[in-house]
């Protein structure tokens, strides 16, 4: 049952008239007179009787009119309400956010929460190999982390962020009066590692062509703000982007001569699930908005 056929069907009913709803349907008047026809045909009853002067319903046509109409407001209530979705945008956005990555989310974050207030953010903070098995196992929409990319099937990896590592440390640090760091002045000062992940420490020591093992740990902070809280107290040095000084104004950043290229994060999800709107708009805003407004806020910092 077609719904222009109902349509048509509603509109002869309720003018009595075959070329006023030809003229409401936007169709010839022979294309109603079709569109009726083929709905008796599929009821197998007769609907309308048409005589030369006047136009009649059945018995089974006083039956149908009400319950077409019924299901022509139905249509356009759905229409509706697809039609909100895609423009006011509601529903759950679960992302999973790996380390050092999360100052640059939470700014595309805090946009757009202000512009589609009616979506839901689920932050998951964790390491990439647990995001991973978030990821496959559909709890969440798209990871975000350092690595170059899932080597699963199914995952989808592209480039997301760029972002630098730097030594961070005490504005009264002896470090500080440096421009750049070498890694044998990192060698001399006790460090406040962040627990990033292996996959990420891994990554690290491939960009800066060093053994970071043999650096003088001092303790492993698996969250970066507590890390930074132990440098401000301590001379002692940590490292993460510059974005994380945003809250920090005592501590001072300083770029690693071999990290000088930086790093290109990136964001992961599943080809076989269709990504939502609210993902998509999401990926936009960082791309579009987050990423040159942290580019030039680090210049300032």
């Amino acid at each position: 049952m077609e719904l222009r056929h109902l349509r048509s069907f509603v509109y002869v009913a309720d003018t009595l008239s075959f070329s006023v709803a030809a003229s409401y349907c936007c169709v010839t008047q022979s294309a109603v007179s079709q569109h009726i026809k083929a709905l008796e045909d599929e009821l197998g009853c007769k609907l309308l009787i048409r005589t030369s002067h006047d136009i009649m319903l059945t018995e089974s046509g006083e039956a149908l009119l009400p319950r077409a109409k019924e299901i022509l407001k139905q249509t356009e209530d759905c229409k509706e309400h697809i039609h909100a979705i895609n423009n006011c945008i509601t529903g759950e956005l679960r992302i999973g956010v790996g380390s050092f990555i999360a100052p640059y989310i939470r700014v595309a974050a805090l946009t757009f929460m202000e512009r589609y207030p009616n979506v839901l953010i689920n932050a998951d903070f964790n390491k990439a190999h647990i995001l991973n098995r978030s990821l496959r196992s559909h709890n969440i929409d798209l990871a975000f982390t350092m690595n170059t990319a899932y080597k699963h099937e199914g995952i989808e990896s592209k480039p997301c962020i760029p972002f630098h590592i730097y030594t961070i440390m005490r504005n009264t640090h002896p470090l500080a009066n440096k421009d750049k760091l070498a890694y044998e002045d990192l060698l001399k000062h006790p460090v406040v590692m962040p627990d990033v992940g292996e996959r990420e420490f891994e990554t690290c020591q491939r960009y800066i062509q060093r053994d970071l093992t043999k650096l003088n740990a001092r303790c492993i902070v698996s969250d970066p703000d507590e890390a930074l809280a132990a440098v401000e107290e301590t001379h002692w040095i940590t490292f993460a982007p510059k974005l994380y000084l945003k809250n920090h104004p005592t501590l001072v950043a300083r770029p690693i001569i071999s990290l000088e290229q930086g790093f290109v994060s990136n964001v992961h999800y599943m080809q076989d699930v269709p990504m939502k709107r609210s993902a998509q708009l999401f990926l936009d805003i960082i791309k579009e908005e987050a990423i040159p407004y942290i580019a030039a806020l680090e210049e300032t910092m």
